[in-house]
C-alpha cells in the first residue's frame, strides 16, 4: 500500500511538472532572440548597402576589394599578427598560471592585479611608451634592461615600429582576456591533487602539465585563444602608431574613400574572423577528443 501510494504521488508530481516544461519559452529565449537580432540586423543592413549602388543590385564593391592588392597584404599581416600574439600569449600565460596555482598560491593577488593593468593603460600610452623606450638611449633603461634595450634599438636587431614589437604589445593588451579564463579553469579542477597523482606515477612537471592539466583546462585555453585572436584582428591604435598597414587601418582608409567598398569589406572581415574562430574551436575539439590518458590520473586523484 505504501509503495503504491508513493508511486501515485510520484506520478501526480510528474504530471504537475509536465505542463511547466511546455511553457519554458521564457525570458532567457527572448533575450537570446533579442541578442541575435542586435547582431544580425546591422550585418544584414551593411550587406544590403554593400550590394547596391543606390538604385540597383551591384557587386562592384566586392569586385573592387579583390582587385585591390592592399587587401590581401593587410589581411595577411593582420592574420600573422593575430596568430603570433595568440600563440605567444597562450605559451606564456598557461604555464605561468599553473605554476602560480601549484607552487605560489599567495601570488594570486599579484597576478590578478597585473592582469588588470592593461585595462588601466590606454593603447595610445602603451604604444608611445614602447616607441620611446626602444628608440631612445636612456641610461636608466639600459641598466634596468641589462643591456637588452640598446641591443634591440640598433641594427641588426632594431624592433622599433616592427611587427615583432607589435606582437608583444598585443600580448600585453590581451593579458586580461588570456589569464582570466585559464585561471578560472585551473581553480575549477583539483590542480594540486591531479599534479601529485601524476607525480606519484613518475611524471615530471612538464609531462604533468601537458598530459594531465592542459587537457582539463582546454576550454579555458580555447576561450583565451578566441579572445586574443579577435582582439588582435580588430586592434587599430597600436598598429596605426607603429606605422603598419594592418587590416583595420586598411578598412578605415577605405571607409574614407568608398562607402560601398567599406561596407563590403566589413562583411568580408566579419566572415573571415568568424571562419578563423570556428577553425580554432574545431581544432580545440579535435585536440580534446584526441587527447587521452588522463582517466587513470583522475581515478587515482579521486581515491
Amino acid at each position: 500500500m505504501k509503495t503504491s501510494t508513493k508511486q501515485a504521488v510520484g506520478a501526480q508530481a510528474v504530471q504537475e511538472q509536465a505542463p511547466r516544461k511546455g511553457t519554458s519559452f521564457g525570458l532567457d529565449k527572448i533575450a537570446l532572440i533579442l541578442v541575435a537580432i542586435y547582431f544580425v540586423v546591422p550585418l544584414i543592413a551593411t550587406l544590403a548597402f554593400a550590394i547596391s549602388d543606390g538604385s540597383q543590385f551591384s557587386l562592384q564593391g566586392f569586385s573592387n576589394i579583390f582587385n585591390d592588392a592592399s587587401f590581401s597584404g593587410s589581411l595577411l599581416i593582420s592574420l600573422e599578427l593575430a596568430i603570433a600574439s595568440t600563440l605567444l600569449s597562450i605559451l606564456i600565460v598557461t604555464p605561468t598560471a599553473y605554476w602560480v596555482q601549484l607552487r605560489l598560491p599567495r601570488a594570486r593577488v599579484l597576478m590578478d592585479m597585473l592582469s588588470l593593468v592593461p585595462f588601466a593603460v590606454p593603447a595610445i600610452v602603451l604604444s608611445l611608451g614602447l616607441i620611446e623606450v626602444y628608440s631612445n638611449a636612456n641610461p636608466l633603461i639600459n641598466i634596468l634592461s641589462l643591456g637588452l634595450v640598446p641591443l634591440l634599438s640598433n641594427e641588426p636587431f632594431n624592433v622599433v615600429n616592427t611587427p615583432q614589437l607589435l606582437v608583444c604589445a598585443y600580448v600585453i593588451i590581451a593579458l586580461p582576456f588570456v589569464y582570466r579564463p585559464i585561471d578560472n579553469n585551473l581553480r575549477a579542477i583539483n590542480t594540486r591533487v591531479l599534479s601529485e597523482a601524476s607525480s606519484s606515477l613518475g611524471a615530471g612537471w612538464w609531462r604533468t602539465f601537458l598530459t594531465v592539466i592542459l587537457p582539463n583546462i582546454w576550454p579555458g585555453v580555447t576561450s583565451a585563444a578566441l579572445l586574443t585572436f579577435s582582439t588582435a584582428m580588430g586592434e587599430f591604435t597600436l598598429a596605426s602608431l607603429f606605422g603598419l598597414n594592418t587590416f583595420p587601418i586598411y578598412l578605415d582608409v577605405t571607409g574614407q574613400n568608398d562607402a560601398h567598398k567599406a561596407a563590403a569589406l566589413t562583411v568580408l572581415s566579419f566572415l573571415i574572423t568568424l571562419l578563423c574562430m570556428l577553425g580554432i574551436v574545431l581544432l580545440s575539439r579535435i585536440r580534446r577528443t584526441g587527447s587521452g590518458g588522463t582517466e587513470q590520473i583522475e581515478m587515482i586523484a579521486a581515491k
